[in-house]
This record gives structure tokens, sequence and C-alpha cells, in this order.
């Protein structure tokens, strides 16, 4: 159904650092729709106002206006919030009185915090509540009451206990998306099991390694940060939904599915098939890295095509006229015929020789890069997408920027973390209508 906006200026929330705004009335809205919906803006107080932006050029971003309460812990939950600020959203890290864990995750710097807490601390507002407290439980109502989307990763009961549970938050607050991100998810018989991303990897099948070789797990919080972009993806639906139906939506993340779903196309479904005509690529033994004589590349030729350029590439014409490798299928059940013909050419050449003998052929293949050697990869600095910021005491970070452009521009640059626990918890509630004996009160409460 068509739609056409217009604009209307109404007082400005509590919380906003302007006393007015304008919002964007669509109308007509389908019969069963609520009358109107408006797009709300209430930008951070740290972020410029609304106005001030489009004055200086900047583009509004997607997400200007809509506000988050963010109670996550560790890894997947605040990614996703990470992409929502980063998107323009408003995000609000409520953390408890001691901090939140991901402060002590990874490499502590001069600030006290760790390198997760830098990277995934970005752009967000931090404040300090303890929810155990009647007093925190109820500021955080307070804020609730002007919030789009509340994220948690609270295991089956907690929430509750702390005064969320889903049907009365929905009842309570009924356009509030409520995101949640578990371990397996609100049935049984694992619900209430305690889960972290190593658990996921075992449990997700990741962890495991074809025949006889050992389990090992991936060296990164891989099962974390698929459930957190499953989770944003999905509030960010929730939002697009609200737009239509003016009510909320209780959106649920279970970390083994998300894994599991990440994993099922290469991993798992194979084994659902019936008579397979013939197995598919050991993906860890057909893309082994190479080793030439100056580093490690990596490189993939599934076509005739490629193939042909990788043998003229590495000097093994030879294998051209091989029957082994006359197809795609049989190369890949003679890839250590092929591996033992071209490993010593290979072992003769530089990185950079070999890279640009197959790209000139257009056959996939990219370097073997050490952390150290991203920090000044030219591609990432020349697109913008990695930038420099001062951490403080932290020093001087090398940051990534949301690999999502909208327009051509890049959102979230130059954005850091904060360092101090609940900075900015004074702040947001004198914003947010509390009086100096309520933040007094909190205050004394952990704020």
């Amino acid at each position: 159904m068509n739609q056409v906006a217009s604009t209307r200026t109404v007082p400005g929330r509590r919380g906003s650092v302007t006393p007015n705004r304008t919002v964007l009335i669509f109308a007509p809205l389908p019969a069963h729709a609520i009358a109107r919906e408006r797009i709300r803006f209430h930008p951070d107080p740290k972020r410029e106002p609304r106005k001030a932006a489009a004055e200086k050029g900047r583009k509004i971003m997607v997400l200007d206006g809509v506000r988050v309460i963010d109670l996550t812990t560790v890894v997947a939950g605040p990614l996703a919030s990470l992409i929502l600020a980063q998107q323009g959203a408003e995000v609000i890290k409520v953390e408890p009185p001691a901090g939140d864990l991901i402060r002590r995750l990874g490499y502590i710097a001069g600030d006290g915090a760790s390198s997760t807490h830098h990277v995934l601390g970005r752009g967000k507002t931090l404040i300090s509540l303890d929810l155990t407290d009647a007093s925190g439980r109820g500021a955080l109502h307070r804020l609730l009451g002007d919030a789009d989307i509340l994220l948690h990763n609270y295991r089956p009961g907690v929430a509750e206990r702390l005064g969320l549970d889903p049907d009365e938050l929905q009842a309570r607050y009924p356009r509030l998306i409520v995101g949640e991100v578990t371990g397996f998810g609100s049935e049984m018989p694992l619900r209430d099991v305690r889960a972290y991303d190593p658990v996921i990897q075992a449990e997700s099948g990741l962890a495991a390694r074809p025949g006889d070789e050992d389990p090992a797990l991936y060296p990164q919080y891989i099962c974390d940060k698929v459930s957190g972009l499953y989770l944003c993806q999905a509030v960010t639906a929730a939002l697009a939904a609200r737009a239509t139906t003016g009510k909320g939506k209780r959106v649920e993340v279970s970390m083994l599915e998300a894994a599991t779903a990440f994993a099922w196309m290469d991993v798992h479904m194979p084994l659902t098939l019936a008579d397979p005509v013939r197995p598919g690529p050991n993906i860890a033994k057909v893309y082994r890295p190479w080793k030439a004589k100056d580093g490690w590349f990596v490189v993939v030729m599934l076509s005739e095509k490629e193939f042909g350029g990788w043998c003229e590439a590495v000097e093994a014409l030879d294998l051209l006229e091989d029957e082994r490798c006359a197809d795609m299928a049989s190369r890949f059940l003679n890839w250590d015929t092929i591996r033992e013909r071209c490993e010593p050419n290979v072992a003769s050449l530089s990185v950079e020789t070999v890279l640009a003998r197959l790209r000139e052929k257009g056959v996939p293949a990219g370097k073997v890069n050490t952390s150290e050697d991203m920090l000044t990869h030219p591609q990432l600095l020349n697109s913008g997408f990695l930038y420099e910021a001062d951490g403080g005491k932290a020093g001087r970070l090398r940051l990534p920027a949301s690999p999502a452009r909208f327009d051509g521009e890049r959102p979230g640059l130059n954005a850091v973390a904060g360092s101090a626990i609940g900075q900015d918890t004074r702040t947001l509630l004198q914003a947010s209508g509390f009086d100096d004996d309520e933040i007094a009160t909190l205050t004394g409460a952990g704020a």
C-alpha cells in the first residue's frame, strides 16, 4: 500500500538533548494497523542532534531515532548492539556495579579494560545499575518506557527474577522489541544449562574433525559472533514489522541453533542425502595453505579455467594432461597427487610472484596475513575500513568500522569505547527525568 510521508514537530522526549523533534508520519496505514506510526528521533547526548548533523553534511544513519537498552554480556549480545550503534541507534549499555565480564575478556589495556571491550563497547552510552536492587530495577523500567529494543542474554528464569518476564514486558510495553540470546533455547532438555562459545562449538559439531583427528576448537568466538549477527538481523526485522503493526515482538536466538544453522550446509547436510553420487571435497584438505619461499597463501581452483591458470602459474602444465585431473571431482579425489607435484615448484617462488601470476589469470588467491599484517592491510586502509582513534590510557587504537555502507557512506567512524564503569549514568538519568534524590539513591545502589 502506498504511503505518504509528512512531518510534524512534537515536544522532545525525556532523555533527549533537544527540546523538540521532527517526526515522520506515514499515512494512510492499513485498517488493522495503528492509526499512525512515527519514527522517533532521540539522539545520544554525545551525538550531535539530527538537525545539526544535516547542516554539517552528515547523512542521517538508518537507525537514527532507535533507542536500545543493552543488558547483554560477553560477546554475542554486545556484538549485536555494536552493529545497531554503528547504524545509528542510541545504545544504552547497562552494566552491574562491578562492570561487565567483557571488560576482563581478552588482553587488558592500560586503562584496565580489555581489547574485547574496546571493540564491542564502541559508540554506546555506559551506565551502571544494580538490577538485584529494587531501585535499580525500577530505574530500568523507567528507561524501558521510552525504549524501542531491549537486549539480554539471561538464562530462562533469570530474566523473570529480575522483573523481565517476556509476557509482562509485552503487556507493559507493547511496542518494545525484546531480543534474547540463550545457550540452548527455551525448551528442555538443555534449557537451563549454562553455555559459552566453546561449549556451543562442541555441541554444534563445529569442534569435530574428520576421521580419527582429535576435536579442536576454532581459535575465536565463532558461535558467539554468529549468534550476535542473527540477533541483530532479527531485531531489525522486528523493527520493520512494527512499522506496520505498531507492536513489538519477542525475538529469541539460541546459540546452539545459530551455530548449527551456520554449519549445516557444508558440515551436516551431506549426511541427509540419500546415496550421494560422490563425496564433496574435504575443505580443510583441498584449501590447505601453500608454502612459498617467503610465506603462505591460499588458492581456490574449482573450474577448468582456474585449474589451468594454476598449472601455468606454478609451471606444472603436465597436470593438464593427467587423467586424474580431468575434472573437478577427479582432482578432489587425487588432491594428494596434485600437492606432491606442485609443492616443490611453489616453494621456489615468492608469495608476491605466485599471487601476481594467479590474479593475472583470474584465479582466486590470497596471502595468509598475520595480525600484524592486518593492521596495515592496504585494501582496508584505502577503503577507510580501518581507522585510528584516541583510546586514552589504552593508547592509539586501530579499529574496524562497519563493513556495511549505505549510499557509499560508512557509518560508525571514529567511535571509541568508554573506559569507566557507568561513566554516563548521571548524565543519562538526568536527561531521562530522574531528580537528584533518585540519582543519589541509585548511586548508593551501585549506579
